[in-house]
């Protein structure tokens, strides 16, 4: 809604009633303050007699005489979740247009409250509840009833003042009562304190008088445990030396015996190391007395072998020599070879070369048997010397 400046504004005094003329606290909500603009607002529509019903401002106008705040009877407002809801009741003056009051109402009660909202758009609805006419202006029932309550609301107030008045006479008076019977209780208490200081002094010395006989008698106890504990301490001397005496003999015959033990086992371990040396010796020397026996029949064997061999080879040059002979003459006449004949010679040059082929190698068999038996022999004999579990050679 847009204000023009160079408009005419027509101010009119409203009489407000007491409920809007007190002020708002501080922490007022702001449906609280729009509550009180709305009503102000519609006050001040011409036509607008109040707002409200009877009953609504006369309880508005206890709560205002006890000293209570008083709210804006006839305005009710709702903060919805769109809208700012405005409900507002009117009772309107005689011979005013109803339809253009609630009107009038409606339009400047939308305008104030608008200026107050955060921007939701704001609906009022206008109630009329009443016509007020010139036979309305005598006081109505609830007008006397609401001027009886103020009364009697002021006769209690004035009641009230006055038992207070008498309360505090009252206190006053219990209160220098109180203070005399603290003095007494006081006075009281100071001699009960000085009985209590002269028991205490009696007490004292029963105490002391007690004191030193007990410490005669601690002084006797103590001599005696003294007396107790250095003979004690002698008998425990006494034992102790005796135990070490024998500890010293117990522990050189215990030396003797294992030293004898100690030189009877190094003669054992000396005879026994003897008895090894002569063992591994003689197993030593029975070894290579067979070692080598098996090599000289190696030896031999191989030997019988080379000579074979020897054989072998005479003859098998001998016999290569005579086909080279037999082969010339016809190699150069011509005619035909034993071998290209098969002749009865070179068959028998052949299996002679067989033979001494068969011969040589049956030979060197047997040298190879021979020397395989030297070897296992020799590895049987090193076997049986090695040393047993027990540290002796084995037979």
């Amino acid at each position: 809604m847009q204000h023009d400046p160079n408009a005419r504004t027509q101010v009119t005094e409203v009489d407000l009633p007491s409920e809007l003329t007190t002020p708002l606290p501080d922490d007022a909500g702001p449906l609280v303050v729009a509550a009180r603009t709305a009503a102000e607002t519609a006050l001040g529509v011409p036509g607008v007699h109040h707002l409200g019903s009877l009953a609504a401002r006369a309880a508005d106008r206890v709560r205002s005489q006890l000293g209570r705040s008083a709210g804006a009877p006839g305005v009710q407002v709702d903060d919805a979740e769109d809208t700012i809801d405005v409900t507002v009741s009117v009772v309107v003056e005689y011979p005013r247009n109803v339809r253009e009051v609630a009107a009038a109402v409606r339009d400047q009660v939308s305008a104030a409250v608008s200026q107050l909202g955060d921007g939701k758009p704001t609906t009022v609805d206008v109630r009329v509840l009443d016509v007020h006419g010139p036979f309305d202006d005598e006081p109505s029932a609830i007008d006397r009833a609401t001027d009886a309550v103020g009364a009697a609301a002021s006769r209690t107030k004035d009641a009230v003042a006055g038992a207070a008045e008498d309360v505090r006479a009252s206190a006053a008076d219990v209160a220098e009562r109180a203070r005399d019977a603290a003095q007494d209780a006081a006075a009281a208490t100071r001699e009960a304190a000085g009985k209590a200081k002269d028991a205490a002094g009696d007490a004292v010395d029963a105490t002391r008088a007690t004191t030193a006989d007990l410490g005669d008698r601690a002084a006797d106890a103590l001599d005696t445990a003294r007396a107790a504990t250095a003979d004690a301490v002698d008998a425990a001397r006494t034992r102790t030396a005796d135990a070490v005496h024998d500890a010293r003999a117990a522990a050189s015959d215990a030396a003797d015996h294992a030293a004898r033990k100690s030189s009877e086992a190094g003669d054992a371990a000396q005879d026994a190391v003897s008895a090894a040396k002569d063992a591994a010796a003689d197993a030593t020397a029975e070894v290579r007395d067979r070692a080598s026996g098996a090599a000289a029949a190696a030896t031999d064997a191989a030997a019988e072998a080379g000579a074979a061999a020897s054989d072998a080879t005479d003859s098998a040059v001998t016999a290569t020599q005579a086909a080279t002979a037999d082969a010339s003459p016809d190699a150069h006449s011509g005619a035909p070879t034993a071998h290209d004949t098969g002749s009865p010679a070179e068959d028998g040059r052949v299996a002679d070369d067989r033979v001494a082929d068969e011969r040589v190698a049956d030979a060197l068999d047997d040298a190879a048997d021979r020397i395989e038996h030297a070897a296992d022999v020799v590895r049987d004999e090193a076997a049986a010397r090695q040393p047993d579990g027990d540290g002796g050679a084995a037979r």
